[in-house]
């Protein structure tokens, strides 16, 4: 039951988006399995009833031993073998079939239940135009919900209930029927669209290498075998389809036999018959498809079962199902593919060929056995004309194209059995004659067409023959059954004339080309529709011989090859169509372009409109060779030798003559003949202008005003006035544009047609189209093609044409315009049509050219009223105001929506290239510097104002009156795109506050305003509820549905969730409050939650906003609102059941992705409800309850969590980016939830697999690291390491405190390839990186590589677009040559390639982040571990030495040399603090040093800028390094794990020699030059040194004295401080420490007094301090004067830091120079102690018992004990000194006594100690160490705390120095 089953719908909807190549190999494993095909092979059957073999089938399948039910489980298999049975019987299906519908149903409950929740309101439906029905989805919606069925706004939904369940089961099972004939149908298609490159038929290449989905459709083909016999059903594939639509219908008649006892048997019945009509659909579309694709002629037993089902059911004119709203939604559909099939199973260019041949074949051969092609069957001839007959008489004008085809095929039959009866009568005559030569004479006579039967005009000949029997033909046979047929007169006669003057077939087949084939036919990318047309194309060549040129011949023929398709649709229409397009089968056709087009050129220009049209309608095709780019009509527009005109009435100079090789009258011109009279004003300019400037009026132009005497034509009308058809080279495009001139323009200009008061209105719009459409496909023949000639110039050669002969300086371009601007002020007429007509085309016009020529179009909108630029009166709005109260079209709105599209392109395209310099302008220029002279400002204001009037339209679309429902749909998304567009191209990529740098600054306007509107907190309510409004209308849309509204909901609803997310994440990164958008979208999550289940294209937006919901709740520094507060809990639990689907049945990945990027949101941004639910699978009221009832307490099975863990113990089968994003979520839910890991431990599998990925990740690395193909994949490895990094890291820290110690000694072997490789330098190409932004910058011009770096309003990921935004960039560079390249190796390889490159350091800096997090943790549970003492060594050392062979950039290594800083200080610092004796441990000194040197030594320049935190790092580190060389130097062995001594002399000898080398050199770079460098710049910038940099030296120079050794090198200590200055600058920081305190806290005294004192510490240093006179420097400073002349400070006067000054810092100091020294010192020091007799005094005093304590009196602390410790000993020197007197070398009167009272000291000292209960009283702790004590416990000796142990330590010991005895 765990595997998820893909319904027919899924595979459907899934086959309709396969540009998704996510899903693409899903569905081709599905659709190629061989039981799959099986069964779409059966499509026309119906699934096999129940038997008893099903019967044990299904019991096998629900056993217990296939199945175990569980208590806590999502399904109940009773449930599911009850409800399949009650399936079985009442479908009649075998009970495998209705278990598999019922899984479906258990599968999709949670949607379902979702959706029954609560419904949208209903959605407006669209209306029918010209007998077309394009509301099939949302009226039957609107009637099954008006009937009950949908449950309208259902609050409550039983989630067991029985009778909801089978209503479920019912819809399912019905949505299976049905979709599985929709994917038949699909793949069939495709097959027969591919088969031939794009031709028809399916013989030309049976064994075609075709991709997957053409493969799966060739196969069913294959078995189908069209032409013969299935090999599935034994029979024609074609009579097993009309036997399925047979039985449909008739059930269709008999009703639903379902829930018979149910109250809602209306309601699902008319489900049912909604169902049965759409099964119907289905098959009738199919087997249009086969039929459409025959070349030969199909079998009689078809045609015969065809037509008489049509019979049966009066080809769907009279057919009544049981709901008449269900006919009315899809009545059209059948009629349409009812008359498309009957056309097309004729076959009429096959059976016309077979005709022929019929000819000279006895009656013998006829074949009455069905099998044969149907013109071997007279019976059957006769019934199908006998049908046609009865349909022709009842006026079922739906059977009027295949009645006016038959006719046709008959009077074929007909003429030519006359024909060969003629013959045969004539040859028996002859043979009874003797004339041989009559023979051959009659034979040739009889043999020609009009001989026989004269014209083609419908005629019965006479049936009577010669008397002499004759052998019978098998056309005798057919005509003489035909002829049976019961009618009036001729049958044939009465078939065609019915057809074309009663049932008028000409308006049939022009609904069916407009109102059918195009909006239906959309499969494919239209080549459904295409195919549709074929048939109906092959009808019209057919009628060609019966049915004159005329207009309505001439407008079937335009509707037959264009559709409904208009500009955009070409527009839009990828190129690669020549085969498939009607238009192509038009000009490769002699018959369709001599009777027509060619006809059509003959009579221009007196009738325009034909030609016009047809080049018009043929335009989008190219030409086959010669003009490169150019339109396939374009030479007959260039150039033609002959025109046809009226003459004036009162013209006259002409004269009569007669040409003996033609009939008619022929007249030559006495003087010349004007095409475009003028008055004489305007000659007279035009000739000044000739005379003046002869190049501005060409022969070209002259030859278009004129026709020149002595021209000669032929007259084709002698009525007045004559219409001559003349011999005369001119261009009818420059002629169009002539006539475009003389109707935008004041003068009087009129070209000579039928019309002579002026020119039809209705030319303008057809002109403007044809330049459009001209244009357009010259711009895609040009982009499409390697043409020697750039489009530019192609383009211009057509405006060049079209401008010959324009008056007044204008041009084509500027005639467009001003008829634009003229109908802009126009008011409308009641009267007209279609008053937008020419706006309209005037509008795709300007967008046409703005391809080419961006420099005309912009400046025209900036002065045009058409935006009200300058005066801010917008005729757009004004003309969108008349258009809906008129006729209600909105076209034009649809065409600025487009222009508007277009103008936002062109400014992102050729953003960079108008930036660039100007350069010189060659003939040759690139599309890349197109437009470059438009100004910026004019672009701001014409877009800003375009804006303004597409937000109003946006915002207000839902109240405007469209007629189409996708229209309205269409606005809507192509707006939501747009402003998506613009936003993130403006905000997608980094500002740069420079405009003549920023690429997007002529977009900024409009996207400030966008963010106005829709984010501000005054922004436009109308446009946050719209927003709700769409997406709430697209909760109701229902997948798989073909028709136009159906599709446009689908886009207009993925792009406006979009398009929140985008405003969403901007208003994050822009730092805007929560707006009112964001406010009402949380307020929809759960509207937006049953818009997830509504349409599989829902999914990933959804999810995707969902997704910027939690993230930007998660930001507020309160507790954010959770989820589950904006919906309900049963509804939070259903959508959580459907996200747990993740990406079935499809199977994306990048879905699956989304929902657990989602998920990882929910658990990390504060949403406990929804985050506990999704990691237990139920809510805690529902464990709360479970508990109480005494349930077992075990997590559920089917918890996302557990989804997680069950998909990652497979981690090797899952898509690299799917495992990191289930790693992602895994990762922070035991980060926010550590309690998670105890699931974690719980599972079988999960730990294992993880770890097993990490042992094998290396060898995997191995086999694609020198791969140049697999680069890409190398960082989705390293970044799934560095997730599972991070979780044994969490783990192990969980093993820790669950004192699972084994865990981590376990994993320590696992991590060979992370200890490795995660602390090494990232992959970082700075050559790649380098030579890319320095090449990009040189060709692009104040332009720079950083400007596209991404922003977080597109969310990186890792790949081609991480650090750049490719698509951005793309956008903006794409014109440009160097951005593809040749080969395809431009710049947008090589910014993949940088991209591919960062995204590798990304993921390699993460995985040493979580490294660092896993080291330390092993740290902590290993320390003693001598292997892992090892490790850490060596992996600090790895740090450093990696910092200091750096060669990532400056932003990226101060933050990743940081890290391993600190990595290394973290476990440097554990070894020290283990007393590691591991040999490595001193050698991370040596590695430390040089990351020092690397990074630098000048501590003034090293602690400036960003580099200072790192630089103090590296002092800690090398403080640290230095300490485990002095605190291991008391042994010169080492022990090794064992226990055992360990003898390396190499090591002795190098720590011996090198250690002493660097530490001298450290003392001297570090502590004395440094020391220095410090004190200098503390004066100079106070702000750029910390006490701690003092401090750290200090502990340095401490360390270093240590090292056992040292004191051999004192020369070069001593040279080295007293160089550096050291005493006199410790001094002088002393001096300045006073000025440099912080709320009179003289830290600097304490730092420069410390100094002192571990310098004093080597007698070497201490004896050059004495020499140096370091107590006088210091004596004269006004912290120790403060010290002298004070009463004596104790530890609790303030500052206390003057106490610790005395104590820590003097005393010592003296000491240390008293011990160096000797006797020498001691008079001086003695003098020196005699000044501070306060101090003396104080200290003498503070051992003083009292017996009450009054302030600070009283109290003990480890300082004063210190102080009299450091008294003692020092007094004790003087008093020793001075006993000994000259024989110490000292004069013992110059050793004055201190003061010190040395007894009283040690009597109080003994008195403390014997009142050991009031000393621990008066204890008191200075300092956090000493708090620390007083918080341990004492290891013994009646004391209650470790500072009270300390304290009687210290006690004992001072008074053992006062000579007393220890207590």
């Amino acid at each position: 039951m765990s595997v998820t089953i893909k319904s027919w719908r899924t595979t459907y909807v899934g086959l309709k988006e396969l540009e998704n190549d996510n899903i693409s190999e899903s569905l081709e494993k599905h659709l190629t399995d061989s039981q799959t095909l099986e069964l779409l092979k059966q499509s026309f059957s119906s699934v096999p009833p129940p038997t008893s073999q099903s019967r044990a089938a299904f019991e096998t399948k629900t056993s217990a031993i296939n199945l175990v039910p569980s208590a806590r489980g999502r399904y109940d298999i009773k449930q599911i073998q009850n409800d399949s049975l009650w399936l079985s019987a009442e479908a009649h299906i075998d009970e495998i079939a209705a278990l598999r519908i019922v899984i479906l149903e258990w599968q999709t409950r949670p949607a379902a239940q979702l959706q029954e929740s609560g419904l949208p309101a209903d959605i407006p439906g669209p209306s029918f135009i010209g007998g077309t029905s394009l509301s099939a989805y949302s009226a039957s919606r609107s009637l099954l919900r008006s009937r009950g069925f949908l449950g309208g706004s259902t609050n409550s939904v039983e989630a067991n209930n029985v009778d909801a369940t089978r209503r479920r089961l019912f819809s399912i099972y019905l949505a299976e029927c049905q979709f599985r004939l929709e994917t038949c149908r699909f793949l069939v298609l495709a097959a027969l669209c591919k088969l031939g490159d794009g031709r028809t038929s399916i013989e030309k290449h049976p064994g075609a290498n075709q991709v997957w989905v053409d493969s799966a459709g060739h196969e069913i083909l294959t078995a189908w075998d069209i032409y013969g016999v299935s090999k599935i059903t034994g029979r024609n594939i074609l009579l097993s389809g009309i036997d399925a639509l047979r039985s449909q219908l008739k059930r269709l008649e008999e009703g639903c036999g379902w829930f018979r006892d149910k109250e809602q048997q209306e309601h699902l019945q008319a489900e049912w018959c909604e169902c049965q009509i759409l099964e119907s659909l289905a098959v009738m579309e199919t087997m249009l498809v086969m039929v459409g694709s025959f070349t030969r002629v199909p079998r009689s037993g078809v045609i015969n079962s065809w037509f008489k089902l049509m019979s049966d059911y009066g080809f769907f004119e009279v057919f009544e199902p049981p709901f008449r709203e269900l006919y009315e939604s899809h009545g059209w559909r059948l009629q349409s593919l009812t008359s498309l099939i009957s056309l097309a199973i004729l076959r009429v260019p096959a059976a016309l060929e077979l005709v022929e041949s019929l000819s000279a074949m006895a009656a013998s051969t006829v074949d009455p056995s069905g099998s044969a092609a149907y013109l071997f069957n007279p019976d059957v001839c006769n019934e199908v004309t006998e049908i046609l007959v009865n349909a022709a008489s009842e006026c079922l004008r739906i059977a009027s194209p295949a009645a006016l085809a038959w006719s046709i095929i008959l009077q074929a039959m007909r003429e030519h059995a006359l024909q060969t009866r003629d013959i045969r009568e004539h040859r028996q005559l002859i043979t009874v004659s003797d004339g041989s030569g009559t023979a051959y004479s009659l034979d040739n006579q009889s043999s020609d067409p009009s001989s026989t039967s004269g014209n083609m005009a419908l005629r019965r000949h006479s049936s009577t023959g010669s008397d002499t029997p004759q052998q019978q033909t098998v056309l005798d046979l057919l005509l003489e059954s035909i002829l049976l047929v019961g009618v009036d007169g001729d049958p044939i006669a009465f078939l065609a004339r019915a057809a074309v003057d009663g049932n008028h077939v000409l308006d049939i087949i022009i609904s069916l080309s407009v109102g059918f084939c195009t909006p239906f036919g959309s499969d494919h990318k239209g080549k459904f529709g295409m195919k549709m047309r074929h048939i109906l194309l092959e009808l019209v060549k057919a009628s060609l011989d019966l049915i004159d040129y005329q207009p309505d011949l001439i407008q079937t023929a335009l509707a037959v090859l264009t559709g409904s398709e208009g500009y955009w649709d070409w527009l839009d229409r990828p190129l690669g169509y020549r085969e498939a397009e009607p238009a192509s089968i038009f000009l490769e056709d002699k018959v369709f372009m001599d009777k027509l087009f060619y006809e059509a050129l003959r009579r221009f220009p007196y009738e325009t409109a034909p030609f016009l049209r047809f080049c018009r309608a043929l335009a989008v095709c190219f030409a086959d060779q010669g003009e490169e780019g150019m339109p396939a009509t374009w030479p007959m527009l260039a150039n033609t030798n002959f025109l046809t005109c009226a003459l004036p009435i009162s013209f006259i100079a002409y004269r009569m003559i007669r040409d003996d090789d033609e009939e008619s009258t022929c007249v030559q011109l006495t003087a010349n003949l004007e095409l475009f009279p003028k008055r004489d004003d305007l000659q007279v300019r035009v000739h000044k202008r000739a005379k003046h400037d002869g190049s501005l009026v060409t022969t070209e132009s002259l030859n278009l005003r004129q026709i020149p005497q002595g021209a000669t034509g032929r007259v084709l009308s002698e009525a007045k006035p004559l219409v001559v058809y003349w011999e005369h080279c001119y261009s009818p495009l420059a002629y169009l544009g002539m006539l475009l001139q003389s109707a935008s323009s004041d003068e009087s200009m009129m070209g000579i047609g039928p019309d002579s008061s002026g020119l039809i209105p209705s030319l303008v719009p057809d002109i403007i189209d044809l330049l459009s459409v001209t244009l357009l496909t010259a711009i895609k023949g040009a982009s499409a093609s390697e043409a020697s000639i750039p489009v530019v110039d192609v383009i211009q050669s057509i405006l060049d044409t079209a401008s010959e002969g324009l008056d007044g300086g204008q041009d084509i371009v500027s005639v467009v315009f001003d008829t634009l601007e003229r109908e802009l002020c126009r008011q409308p007429k009641s009267t007209e049509d279609n008053p937008v007509s020419v706006l309209v085309r005037c509008i795709q016009f300007a967008h046409a050219l703005l391809h080419v020529a961006p420099d005309r179009v912009w400046p025209f909108l900036g002065r045009s009223a058409l935006l009200g630029v300058k005066d801010s009166n917008r005729q757009l709005s004004a003309v969108l105001a008349w258009t809906e109260s008129g006729a209600d079209r909105y076209e034009f709105l649809i065409g600025c929506i487009r222009l508007f599209e277009t103008l936002v392109d062109d400014a992102i395209t050729h953003a960079i290239s108008r930036k660039s310099p100007a350069k010189a302008v060659a003939r040759f220029a690139t599309s890349h510097s197109l437009g470059a002279g438009v100004s910026q400002v004019v672009m701001k204001k014409v877009l800003l104002s375009f804006e303004r009037v597409m937000l109003d339209v946006y915002q207000g679309v839902c109240t405007l009156g469209f007629i189409l429902a996708e229209q309205r749909c269409e606005v809507n998304a192509r707006l939501s795109k747009v402003f998506h567009r613009i936003l993130t191209c403006c905000f997608g990529i980094e500002q740069n506050p420079d405009n003549n740098q920023n690429p997007s600054a002529s977009l900024l306007p409009t996207a400030e305003y966008l963010i106005d509107v829709f984010l501000s907190p005054s922004g436009s309510e109308a446009a946050s509820a719209h927003l709700i409004s769409v997406i709430q209308e697209g909760g109701g849309e229902r997948p798989g549905m073909s028709s136009p509204p159906a599709r446009y909901l689908a886009q207009h609803t993925v792009s406006t969730l979009r398009f929140v997310s985008t405003l969403l994440r901007l208003s994050t990164m822009l730092g805007h409050h929560r707006s009112r958008l964001e406010e009402q979208m949380l307020g929809a999550v759960s509207m937006l939650t049953r818009t997830y289940t509504a349409h599989p294209g829902f999914r990933q937006p959804v999810i995707e906003l969902l997704n910027v919901l939690v993230h930007n709740a998660g930001f507020t520094d309160s507790q954010p609102m959770s989820l589950l507060g904006y919906m309900p809990e049963d509804a939070a639990h259903r959508f959580l059941e459907v996200l747990s689907t993740l990406d079935e049945p499809l199977r994306d990945w990048s879905l699956s992705l989304s929902i657990w990027k989602l998920l990882s949101q929910v658990v990390s941004k504060r949403q406990q409800w929804l985050a506990i639910i999704i990691l237990t699978g139920e809510a805690p009221r529902q464990a709360l309850k479970r508990e109480a009832k005494g349930s077992d307490g075990e997590a559920r099975a089917d918890s996302l969590l557990n989804i997680a863990l069950d998909r990652l113990s497979n981690i090797e089968r899952l898509p690299p980016q799917t495992a990191s994003g289930i790693l992602e979520f895994v990762a922070l839910s035991a980060d926010s939830w550590p309690w998670i890991l105890a699931t974690i431990q719980q599972h079988p599998h999960f730990m294992t697999a993880i770890t097993e990925y990490v042992r094998q990740v290396e060898t995997m690395s191995n086999t694609t690291q020198n791969r140049s193909s697999q680069v890409r994949m190398e960082y989705h490895k390293i970044q799934i390491t560095s997730y599972i990094t991070e979780l044994l890291a969490m783990y192990t820290h969980y093993t820790r405190q669950n004192g699972i110690s084994s865990y981590a000694k376990d994993l320590l072997p696992d991590l060979t390839y992370i200890t490795s490789t995660a602390v090494d330098p990232p992959a970082f190409n700075a050559s790649l990186q380098s030579n890319l932004r320095q090449n990009f910058e040189a060709r692009f011009e104040n332009c720079n590589l950083a400007t596209f770096k991404r922003t977080a309003i597109t969310p990186p990921a890792l790949g081609d677009s991480f650090y750049y935004d490719l698509d951005i960039a793309g956008q903006m560079l794409r014109l440009d040559p160097s951005w593809a390249g040749k080969d395809h190796n431009g710049f947008a390889a090589e910014i993949a390639r940088a991209n591919v490159n960062l995204s590798v350091v990304e993921a390699q800096i993460r995985l040493f982040h979580s490294w660092r997090f896993l080291a330390v943790e092993l740290s902590k549970s290993l320390r003693a571990d001598v292997e892992y003492q090892h490790t850490m060594a060596e992996v600090a050392m790895d740090c450093l030495r990696t910092n200091a062979q750096n060669t990532l950039p400056q932003a990226i290594f101060e933050r990743l040399a940081q890290s391993r800083a600190d990595l290394a200080f973290t476990l440097l610092q554990t070894l020290i603090e283990a007393k590691s004796s591991r040999p490595e441990v001193k050698s991370v000194l040596f590695t430390a040093w040089d990351a020092m040197r690397a990074h630098g030594t000048d501590l003034t320049l090293v602690l400036d800028g960003d580099g200072a935190s790192y630089c103090r790092t590296l002092l800690k580190i090398l403080c640290l390094s230095i300490q485990a060389h002095a605190s291991l130097h008391t042994s010169q062995e080492s022990t090794n794990g064992d226990g055992k001594l360990q003898n390396d002399p190499p090591t002795r000898h190098f720590t011996a020699n090198a250690t002493l080398k660097t530490v001298l050199e450290i003392l001297k770079v570090i502590v004395a030059h440094g020391f220095r460098s410090l004190t200098t710049l503390l004066h100079d910038a106070p702000s750029r040194v910390l006490p701690a940099d003092f401090a750290l030296l200090s502990t340095i120079l401490r360390n270093s004295l240590l090292i056992p050794g040292l004191e051999s090198h004192t020369t070069a200590l001593l040279s080295t401080f007293a160089d550096a200055q050291t005493s006199r600058y410790a001094s002088t920081l002393l001096s300045w420490s006073d000025q440099l305190a912080t709320n009179r806290d003289p830290i600097y005294g304490e730092l420069s007094i410390n100094f002192l004192l571990e310098m004093s510490s080597m007698p070497a240093l201490a004896e050059s301090l004495a020499v140096e006179g370091i107590l006088i420097h210091i004596a004269n400073t006004n912290l120790i004067k403060y010290l002298r002349t004070s009463d004596g400070l104790g530890p609790f006067d303030y500052p206390p830091r003057m106490y610790n000054i005395w104590v820590r810092g003097i005393l010592p100091l003296l000491l240390n120079l008293l011990h160096a020294v000797g006797a020498s010192m001691a008079a001086e020091i003695a003098v020196y102690l005699h000044q501070f007799q306060g101090q003396i005094a104080k200290a003498s005093a503070a051992f003083t018992f009292y017996s009450a304590v009054s302030g600070s009196e009283g109290y003990l602390t480890l300082s004063t004990i210190s102080e009299a410790q450091t008294l003692a000993v020092l007094t004790g020197i003087l008093d020793a000194y001075r006993e000994a007197g000259a024989s110490a070398g000292v004069v013992s009167a110059e050793i004055l006594e201190t003061g010190w009272e040395r007894v009283r000291v040690r009597e109080d000292v003994e008195s403390w100690l014997q009142r050991r209960g009031v000393l621990r009283e008066r204890i008191v702790a200075v300092g956090d160490r000493e708090e620390g004590w007083v918080r341990m416990k004492a290891a013994g000796g009646g004391a209650v705390n470790r500072l009270e142990e300390k304290v009687v330590e210290e006690m004992g010991l001072l008074l053992l120095l006062l000579g007393g005895k220890e207590e």
